[in-house]
């Protein structure tokens, strides 16, 4: 059977272009096909600056041009667009200079052999690039060396505490770090910078007040049980129906249901780029305003989309939207408006409440202006 998929490739030459372009090509593939094998048969029909086998983004998801095309289709479907894995650093098409990739290895230089350094720069680049925190901290230590730090203290854990000094010291460190659980398409080393992140928080115990504040973004406790609690079934008869509505959802990094309730409300699903990006709730250690900044472009996407609302799991992540609503539009410099509703909140809705005291809403900082 003919396969066929629809390709937008960057393009951009720092040498004579102002601005990047995308260039379209429509292809033949096979089930044995990488994304590579894509990018030679693109290179013979009109030459680019590429290499073999290199990390690139395909949409929204950061890969090694190893991977099959049948897997990205899956999970992209046949129109796809291919960038460079750092727009930003662009130098010639899929080329980047990844010098601050390189720079940023000097952190944990003096525990790694010429040798591993190495072989770290090829292990480790995609989940660097991968990483939405360089997206608004271009300083960040870089994931990849949380990678390597983890490494290092599971082969020599007398090293720990030197290392983990030296991640939670740096004006940009380990506290900036954001999910990479939804950028990658393969490798699970997120696990692996978690634990460090956990060993770096049982090293600096918060104080009683920063721990509130973290509660506040993270309640993980609270969100273990609301999920575990059955609220996320759909209800059985529709009463109260949004026709007409757009709504748009932000899941955070765990999956949710929330996408089948917006389809049973028979409402528009509006997705938005950042829908299951991580808020970065540990940078509240350092600097408050960076999951503000998260948050804000979560909400300026819906915005844009026409939104009517956003509808979050539970009444934590419900909170720190609403509450803080005012942080996020001195930050996006724009006025946002946009009430945000927990799922519970939305199948009470569904099941024909209109009583705002018992949704809630009369506690909302926004107000819900649908009813």
């Amino acid at each position: 059977m003919k396969r066929e998929i629809h390709i937008e490739l960057f393009r951009f030459n720092e040498q004579t272009d102002y601005l990047p372009y995308y260039q379209k090509h429509l292809l033949d593939y096979s089930e044995d096909d990488t994304i590579n094998d894509l990018l030679i048969k693109m290179d013979r029909i009109d030459a680019f600056g590429f290499d073999e086998n290199c990390n690139l983004k395909v949409n929204e998801l950061y890969i090694n041009a190893r991977e099959k095309v049948t897997s990205i289709v899956q999970r992209c479907g046949n129109v796809i667009q291919i960038n460079p894995i750092s727009e930003f650093r662009a130098k010639k098409d899929l080329k980047i200079d990844n010098s601050d990739f390189i720079d940023k290895l000097s952190l944990i230089q003096e525990y790694i052999s010429a040798e591993e350094n190495i072989a770290y720069r090829k292990s480790t680049e995609l989940a660097y690039y991968a990483s939405n925190t360089l997206n608004y901290n271009r300083d960040y230590i870089g994931d990849h060396v949380l990678i390597i730090a983890a490494d290092l203290i599971e082969q020599r854990f007398e090293i720990k505490n030197s290392i983990l000094q030296k991640l939670i010291d740096h004006e940009n460190g380990i506290w900036f770090h954001t999910s990479l659980a939804n950028r990658m398409l393969s490798g699970d080393v997120e696990a692996k910078i978690q634990k460090v992140i956990y060993l770096a928080n049982q090293y600096i115990k918060p104080s009683s007040r920063l721990a509130k504040k973290l509660a506040s973004f993270c309640d993980k406790k609270s969100i273990k049980n609301f999920e575990e609690s059955g609220a996320a079934k759909i209800p059985k008869k529709v009463v109260q129906p949004f026709d007409g509505f757009n709504i748009a959802l932000y899941s955070g990094v765990e999956e949710s249901p929330l996408k089948n309730l917006i389809d049973a409300s028979k409402a528009s699903y509006i997705q938005i780029p950042s829908y299951s990006e991580d808020l970065a709730p540990y940078s509240v250690r350092v600097d408050e305003n960076f999951s503000y900044r998260i948050a804000a472009d979560i909400l300026v996407q819906a915005k844009d989309n026409n939104a009517d609302f956003v509808l979050v799991k539970n009444d934590v992540t419900r909170e720190f939207f609403d509450k803080n609503q005012n942080k996020m539009q001195k930050i996006a410099g724009r006025e946002l408006g946009l009430s945000v509703i927990s799922q519970d909140q939305f199948i009470q809705l569904l099941e024909g409440e209109k009583n705002t005291q018992r949704l809630g809403f009369d506690k909302h900082k926004v107000k819900v202006s649908f009813l």
